[in-house]
C-alpha cells in the first residue's frame, strides 16, 4: 500500500509538473514564429580590413515545436533530431535552422598582386549550413553540419571587388589570383549550453542570467574547441540563451530562446557581456590544405581569448536587431609576418570584428 501511494504521488508530480513546464514554453503564443536572419560580420567596424575581412549569412529558423515528430522537417532531419545524443525533445522544445554564407580572408595590402611569402593568403568559403536546436530554460544543445567550397568557386573575388569598386568601399583588391586552391569543405559542430544563475522576472521586468557554452568544431574549415561564459541582462528579455555572431562554417547558427507570451510587451532591450577561450587545432585559412597541394602556412597561436559585447533591441511582433563587437587576442605571430611595403601596414594579427544581425519574424 505504501508503495502504491508513493507511486501515485511520484506520477502526480511528474505528470503535472511536466505539463506545467511545457506550458511555460509558450508554444501556443502568437509570438512563436519562424524568422529570417541577415548577419554581417566585418572588421571594418573596427577600422581594419585584413585577416578575417568579412562574413555574411542569410538564415532561416523555424518556429518552436514540442517534438521533432511534429516539426515540418524532412524525415531524415527529424530522425537525426530524435536519435542524436542530447537532441531528444523530452522536457524541451526544438527547432531547426539552415542558411547560406560566405567568409573572406585577405592580407592587409590588397593592392599588391603578389603577396609575399609568409603573408596571409587570400581565401574564401561559401557554405550551406543545417542545424538542430533543442532547448529549455536550463540547457540547450546545437548540432550543425556545414558543406561547401573553398577557392575561386566561393566567389570571394567577385564579392570584394563589388564592395570595394562598385560601392566605393576601398582599394581594388589585386591579389585574388593567388587565393588558396579549390577544395570541398565539410565542418561539423556541437554546442551545449547551461544556465548557471538567473535573477528577476523575464516578462515586463528586469532580469539577468549567467551561462556557460562549451563547443567543438571538426572539419577541414576549422577544428578546435571553445569555452564561453556569458552574462545577459535587460528588460523584458526572452528566456533562453543569447545569440553569438556566427561566421559561416565557424560559428553556430542558433536561436535557443523561448517565445514570449502575448501578455508581454512587444519591446525589449538586452545587453550581453561574454568571454571566450579557444583552442585551435587546424584552420585551412592559416595552416594550408589537408586535401590539395596548397601548403602555404602562416605562423599562428594555438590559443585565442576574446571578449564580446552586444546591445540588442527586440520587437517580438516584427524584428530583432543585434549590434555586437568581438575583440580577440592575436591569432597570427606578428614577428613571422613579412615587413609591409612603403606606406602599408602589416596584416592584422587578430580576428576582431563587429556584427550586425537583423531577425525578421513572420
Amino acid at each position: 500500500m505504501r508503495f502504491f501511494i508513493s507511486f501515485v504521488m511520484i506520477f502526480w508530480v511528474v505528470f503535472f509538473y511536466g505539463n506545467a513546464f511545457a506550458d511555460d514554453f509558450n508554444l501556443d503564443s502568437p509570438r512563436n514564429k519562424g524568422f529570417w536572419r541577415f548577419e554581417i560580420d566585418n572588421d571594418a567596424f573596427l577600422g581594419e580590413d585584413s585577416n578575417f575581412s568579412n562574413g555574411w549569412s542569410i538564415q532561416y529558423h523555424t518556429k518552436r515545436y514540442s517534438t521533432w515528430e511534429e516539426s515540418e522537417a524532412f524525415g531524415w532531419v527529424k530522425w537525426i533530431g530524435q536519435h542524436f545524443p542530447t537532441l531528444g525533445d523530452e522536457g524541451s522544445i526544438v527547432r531547426y535552422g539552415q542558411g547560406i554564407g560566405q567568409n573572406l580572408i585577405t592580407p592587409e595590402d590588397i593592392t599588391n598582386p603578389n603577396p609575399p611569402p609568409g603573408d596571409l593568403p587570400y581565401a574564401a568559403t561559401l557554405t550551406y549550413t543545417l542545424n538542430w536546436q533543442r532547448f529549455n530554460p536550463e540547457t540547450a544543445s546545437n548540432f550543425q553540419v556545414s558543406i561547401g567550397v573553398l577557392g575561386e568557386e566561393a566567389l570571394g573575388e567577385e564579392v570584394q571587388k563589388f564592395v570595394h569598386d562598385d560601392l566605393g568601399a576601398g582599394d581594388t583588391p589585386e591579389g585574388w589570383d593567388t587565393q588558396r586552391d579549390s577544395e570541398p569543405v565539410l565542418n561539423i559542430g556541437y554546442q551545449h549550453l547551461w544556465r548557471l544563475l538567473h535573477f528577476g522576472e523575464y516578462h515586463n521586468a528586469w532580469s539577468a542570467q549567467l551561462m556557460i557554452a562549451p563547443s567543438l568544431n571538426l572539419g577541414n574549415i576549422i577544428t578546435g574547441a571553445d569555452f564561453g561564459i556569458g552574462f545577459r541582462f535587460g528588460w523584458n528579455i526572452q528566456e533562453g540563451f543569447n545569440t553569438y555572431p556566427a561566421p559561416p562554417g565557424r560559428g553556430f547558427f542558433q536561436s535557443s530562446l523561448l517565445a514570449k507570451p502575448a501578455s508581454a510587451s512587444p519591446h525589449a532591450m538586452e545587453f550581453v557581456l561574454a568571454g571566450r577561450a579557444s583552442a585551435l587545432a587546424y584552420a585551412v585559412f592559416y595552416d594550408g590544405s589537408i586535401i590539395t597541394n596548397d601548403d602555404r602556412e602562416v605562423e599562428r597561436e594555438d590559443f585565442i581569448f576574446g571578449g564580446y559585447l552586444s546591445i540588442n533591441y527586440h520587437h517580438y511582433d516584427m524584428l530583432s536587431i543585434r549590434l555586437s563587437l568581438l575583440l580577440q587576442t592575436d591569432l597570427l605571430d606578428e614577428d613571422a609576418l613579412p615587413p609591409p611595403q612603403p606606406n602599408q601596414e602589416k596584416t592584422s594579427t587578430d580576428n576582431s570584428f563587429g556584427t550586425i544581425m537583423i531577425d525578421f519574424h513572420f
